[in-house]
């Protein structure tokens, strides 16, 4: 209960100082060295009821408890850490969206991915990993991880 209650106050909070960033029409409309120009054209009470843009725009996120796929694990210090560096680089490369973890914890290097809620998106996600190219050899869910959900 109390970690629901926390969460709706980060929410809102959120909320509130995204609200402070103006309109999303008003940020479309700004103007980037770099980049092309929007120009909106509608009715004023149109951007009323579109509120505020959305804290998700921002990339902010909060902590939960969720899964990750262990993808690499592996002791031997000098040949894990390359090992785990390529099993991200190859993650990166070929799932830009998934997020990608490289942990050293004596004497063990393990990389990890994703950030999932619910254990069905995680156990989707090392299927397809299954399929590709790279062929992980011993994936695995790992439970109670601390993850970053995006608000």
């Amino acid at each position: 209960m109390k970690k629901t209650g926390l969460l709706c106050l980060v929410l809102l909070t959120s909320f509130l100082a995204s609200a402070q960033n103006g309109t999303l029409v008003q940020d479309l409309e700004e103007e980037e060295t770099g980049k092309g120009r929007v120009t909106v054209e509608m009715d004023s009470r149109l951007d009323s009821l579109l509120g505020p843009k959305c804290a998700a725009l921002s990339g902010e996120s909060v902590k939960a408890t969720g899964y990750r796929i262990q993808i690499y694990s592996g002791n031997n210090t000098r040949t894990a850490k390359e090992n785990a560096g390529q099993a991200e680089k190859y993650i990166q490369e070929n799932y830009p969206q998934l997020p990608v973890y490289t942990i050293f914890k004596s004497p063990r290097w393990t990389c990890v991915v994703g950030d999932f809620l619910y254990f069905e998106e995680a156990y989707e996600t090392m299927r397809l990993l299954r399929r590709s190219k790279a062929q992980f050899k011993q994936m695995i869910i790992l439970r109670n991880q601390e993850i970053n959900v995006p608000i």
